[in-house]
């Protein structure tokens, strides 16, 4: 169902990605799923190649438990992104945050 929504999202939407996410995605596959590092590579060319590239923000509010998700948001602001698509509880349980709509992949279809 992931692939599913970034297929379409990369067809109809414009996307984004910061230097912090692309760093804390590689984090993740790699800690959290033992990825190996040549699908990991794979996987951040993809995202290279295929979104456009935003600033990190330099600051932070402090929103959530987790600072890391705090930079999600500031850089969401940062680069005047409409929705958010994640599995990150953290973040999910925001819903909304300054305008920007906090989904996860199932509800991003009911858009």
């Amino acid at each position: 169902m992931c692939y599913d929504v970034i297929d379409h999202a990369v067809e109809t939407h414009q996307l984004y990605y910061s230097s912090f996410i692309l760093d804390e995605f590689r984090n993740v596959l790699q800690k959290n799923f033992n990825y190996p590092e040549a699908l990991i590579s794979d996987y951040t060319a993809f995202i290279t190649r295929f979104l456009s590239k935003g600033q990190t923000a330099k600051t932070a509010e402090k929103v959530c438990r987790d600072p890391k998700d705090d930079q999600v948001l500031a850089d969401a602001v940062n680069n005047a992104i409409d929705i958010i698509v994640t599995g990150d509880k953290d973040l999910l349980v925001l819903k909304n945050y300054k305008g920007i709509k906090i989904l996860n992949p199932k509800d991003y279809w009911k858009l």
